[in-house]
């Protein structure tokens, strides 16, 4: 997350980890889902997978996936 910038790159939330998540921008280039739990890969794995997402609060992710909204 502090890697990603911190806060979320629509609204600006910071406020709670917890709802926090990375939105894949290219789908297609999708290898793994990005989650607190249950990851065993290397840091650099899941770094490179974060790399190809944005980070959004549950809110924006929905208005996202919707099309309601757009990066």
């Amino acid at each position: 997350v502090h890697e990603a910038g911190g806060r979320i790159c629509i609204c600006g939330y910071d406020r709670c980890v917890a709802a926090l998540e990375f939105h894949h921008l290219n789908p297609g280039q999708k290898r793994l889902g990005i989650s607190a739990q249950g990851l065993t890969l290397s840091a650099d794995a899941v770094r490179a997978e974060a790399a190809k997402c944005a980070l959004v609060c549950s809110n924006c992710h929905a208005e996202l996936e919707t099309g309601f909204v757009r990066l």
